[in-house]
Order: structure tokens, then sequence, then C-alpha cells
């Protein structure tokens, strides 16, 4: 179980496997650390090799969050064979999923993109010198959460702003109780602390907008030039190089760098948890279904004039939620349209899974 081991197989997954009737483990454990368009690039015990699913899988699937992402732990057969060079191993199971990152997948309002699963801290990178902006930070703060990730926030290139701007946003983000440290991946400022944040089994991925700095920290903590990087622009923007997402095993632990998303909308299973001061604050409200609008005797407006909160953080707080209303209400659409077609006999999905 070593190669397991150095990929995140810890005691509480062994314990699953150890409980779980052995027709529902028949094959061998890998796990995917890179995938590409309905093959995947797995390692377990008996080495590296590639991986496909069979068409019956694609078949069955409700959408692409029942198949396998990266850092999904998976049953494969033939895997020394393709391990050995003999063909592809073929994925027969998915393990359940510890933690599981999904967005509404960009230009559709209905479908969903899982992201990556069973990781324990997400990364948001956010560069200091241009690209801080503290809704795009709110809506990631809740797509994790709503993962089960633990979030923690990333200011890159602390190199090209001066030290009092550096600690006036550490300020301000910790404010909100979210974990925040500053780093530069050129000088080598704070990666030592952003590497002691996962731990040795733990799994960490590299959230944010393009040309933030992303594979430039992959880098450092690997210590080798693993991911392509680009020099920086004239308008001080780093340029877009990472077009897939890959897991890397390094002593820090393993680390998924990202490609930047260029539209990031969450997909609502539940209610935003990215607000939990206001939420908090929300329950010495009057009404219990207060909106924080114009209700009477409202707690969040009252800290809002109190100065506890600011009216920015309200604003953005009333426009996710409403974004969760309406995403809600087209995921429902959706769904009955879907049953609808498969009585007729039609499965739209497994025809879109094929063509991707």
């Amino acid at each position: 179980m070593e190669a397991l081991t150095r990929y995140g197989w810890t005691p509480a997954w062994q314990k699953l496997r150890d409980s779980a009737p052995a027709s529902e483990w028949n094959g061998d454990i890998v796990r995917v650390i890179a995938a590409h368009r309905g093959a995947y690039h797995v390692v377990g015990d008996a080495g590296t090799c590639w991986a496909e699913l069979p068409g019956r899988t694609y078949h069955r699937a409700a959408d692409r969050r029942e198949l396998p992402v990266v850092g999904d732990w998976v049953i494969a057969e033939r895997v020394t064979a393709a391990c050995a060079g003999d063909g592809a191993a073929r994925v027969v199971g998915i393990l359940p999923r510890a933690s599981f990152l999904v967005r509404r997948a960009a230009g559709r309002a209905t479908e969903p993109q899982p992201i990556v699963a069973n990781v324990d801290c997400g990364f948001i990178v956010t560069s200091l010198n241009s690209d801080l902006s503290l809704p795009r930070l709110d809506r990631y703060l809740a797509m994790l959460r709503e993962g089960h990730i633990a979030p923690i926030i990333v200011l890159s290139k602390s190199d090209l702003v001066r030290e009092p701007d550096v600690e006036a946003a550490l300020t301000q983000l910790r404010a909100n109780d979210v974990p925040a440290i500053a780093v530069s991946a050129h000088t080598g400022a704070g990666m030592a602390e952003l590497a002691a944040r996962v731990g040795p089994d733990q799994t960490a991925i590299l959230l944010g907008s393009s040309g933030v700095g992303k594979s430039s920290i992959i880098n450092a903590i690997v210590g080798e030039a693993r991911q392509s990087i680009k020099a920086i622009r004239d308008d001080e923007r780093g340029k877009h190089t990472t077009t897939r997402r890959e897991l890397v095993a390094t002593t820090h632990g393993l680390w998924i760098d990202s490609p930047g998303m260029r539209e990031l909308a969450r997909w609502h299973d539940e209610a935003a948890e990215a607000f939990d001061d206001i939420n908090q604050i929300g329950v010495d409200c009057k009404f219990a279904d207060c909106t924080h609008r114009a209700e009477p005797s409202c707690a969040v407006r009252a800290a809002v004039a109190g100065g506890q909160i600011s009216a920015a953080r309200v604003a953005n707080f009333h426009k996710l939620h409403g974004e969760s209303l309406e995403q809600a209400a087209r995921q429902r659409t959706a769904a009955q349209k879907q049953q609808h077609l498969q009585k007729l006999g039609v499965n739209r999905t497994s025809r879109a899974n094929r063509r991707r």
C-alpha cells in the first residue's frame, strides 16, 4: 500500500475498505490524478496507467457528478496489465467521497460541473497587485464550504506591493473569520507557512482566476518547474497557462493546480454557507424569515448601522441568495423535463456525455 499511502490513502479509507463487502471491492484501488475527456490517469500500488470507463457507465449517469474526477478513489480492473503497457485499466466503481467541489457548468444554467473530490484544503489564490475582489472571494468560499473543504485565502505576488498594503488586505480578510496568508513565489515569502497548512496525507487545491500565480506556487512547493508558467504582462497581470487539473504528490502533501475560472457560478444544492457572520446576527431578527431588507427590528440592518458589518457585504449576501433561489428553480425545471424525457424513453444526458 506504499504508493496508495503516498497519494493520500489513510487508515480511515482502509477502515472503510475493510468494513465493505468483498463483492463491492472487486478490483484494485487507484486514485485519479488527471482526467482527459473520458480517460483517466490513475495511480496505485502497481504503478501509474491510463483507465477508461465502460460505455454503460456514461449511459447510466444522471449527470457528470456520477463520473470520476481528479482526486477520486476508484476501483479498477486490469491495473497491473495496464501499468505494464497492455492497454488501459477499466474503472468499475467510485468510492464514497469525503468532499466534493462542484460548480455550475460555464454557460449552462442547469448542468453541474464537478471539479475535484476528496480534497481537504482549498486555497483561494488572488493576486495582491490587481486581482483582489471580495465578492468573488465570497463565491469561492461558498463553493468550498458547500463541498466540505476547509477554505484558506492566499494573497499572491506580495513582492509587487508595499508591506502596509499587504497587512491592510490581510486584516480586512481576517475580519470575516477566514484564514488568510500572503505569499510570494518569487521571493519565497510566506511559502513555508503555506506548505505547512497541508499535512503529508492531505490533499489541497489551488483555485483562482487565470494569471494569479497558482502554477508558480505549485512549482515553488514541488521544487521544480512542474507546471508551465509565463512572464507577467505589462499591466502586471499574469498569463493563463494551466489547461487541466492534475494531482501532484510532494513532500508537503498532495496538491492540485487548476485552470483559471473565466466564469464562476456556484451549483446550488443547499443554501449559501459563506455568510456565517450574517446568519449568526440574523438569529436576533424579530422575524425568523427576515430577508434583512425592510423588515422591522432587523438585527442585520442594525449591525450595518452600528458599523459591526459592512453594507457591501450584506449587498453581496443578497445577490448570492437571489442567485441561489433562481438556480434552485432552474434545477427543479430541468429535473422535471428530464423525468418527462425518461418516461418517453429519451436519455439526453447519456448523449451529452458521449459527445464529451
